[in-house]
């Protein structure tokens, strides 16, 4: 019960590395605050933990709309009191090149995978600071450590992603505030669908033998413990880290 008597905001709850991030938080004792774009989805997952007796509240909010995140972010202070742990999670992925790439597809990548980020961050730190203690974990990616064929909107944001988890760390660790980022690899959550739309399952499974020295893909719950550890006290001397999760692929890289 590492979370016990904490509230935790998870974005883009309502499915895949969001989904299972916040039913492992609630699961450790936080009260979680879903938010997703898609209500349905975000209740859903509430839904869900309550059935695990667990405490979770959904909203339906747009995070890279600033008044979006600042009336929910107020509603969660009138609600919980205080933002404890905030899991900055959803993400937007549309393959494309330098010449193949859509401006919008371009610009709604870093709205929401940066853009959400720093709105959800700078709505939560004020109260962190006055407390003198609070974690944030980004859910970056393998592709922003690496480059990554086909996928220079996506990569691009989770480079940023990883460089602006550093420079959360350096501005606020002193406040006693803790920032670190998951990057995440192959992990069969439909998210990843856009970039799989010509392959078959079996060429998608070839494709992991060869990129992931363990095999296989990850599992949602194996990203979600990652993100648990980062959160908790147990990390306490953690700080601006960019935690790979991928099964091996980028120490082979």
């Amino acid at each position: 019960m590492r979370f016990q008597d904490r509230t935790a905001v998870v974005t883009g709850g309502g499915s895949g590395i969001g989904r299972a991030s916040a039913r492992r938080l609630a699961a450790e004792g936080a009260s979680v605050v879903i938010l997703d774009r898609d209500g349905d989805a975000a209740e859903r997952t509430a839904e869900s933990i309550a059935l695990r007796s667990g405490r979770a509240t959904g909203l339906q909010v747009d995070v890279a709309i600033d008044h979006e995140v600042e009336a929910a972010v107020a509603q969660i202070h009138d609600r919980y009191g205080r933002v404890d742990v905030l899991v900055n999670n959803a993400g937007y992925l549309r393959p494309g090149t330098a010449v193949t790439q859509t401006i919008e597809d371009w610009d709604r990548t870093f709205a929401v995978n940066v853009r959400a980020m720093f709105l959800l961050s700078r709505a939560v730190l004020p109260g962190m600071v006055d407390r003198g203690v609070g974690s944030i974990v980004n859910i970056a990616s393998t592709a922003g450590l690496v480059g990554e064929a086909d996928n220079i909107a996506y990569a691009t944001s989770k480079g940023a992603v990883v460089n602006l988890t550093r420079q959360l760390a350096a501005d606020f660790s002193r406040a006693g505030i803790r920032v670190n980022c998951v990057c995440p690899g192959w992990v069969p959550t439909g998210f990843n669908d856009p970039f799989l739309r010509d392959m078959s399952e079996e060429e998608v499974q070839a494709m992991v033998e060869g990129q992931v020295p363990l095999g296989r893909q990850g599992t949602p719950e194996e990203i979600a413990a990652a993100v648990a550890f980062l959160a908790s006290d147990e990390a306490s001397f953690i700080v601006g880290q960019a935690l790979g999760v991928d099964g091996g692929v980028t120490a082979c890289r």
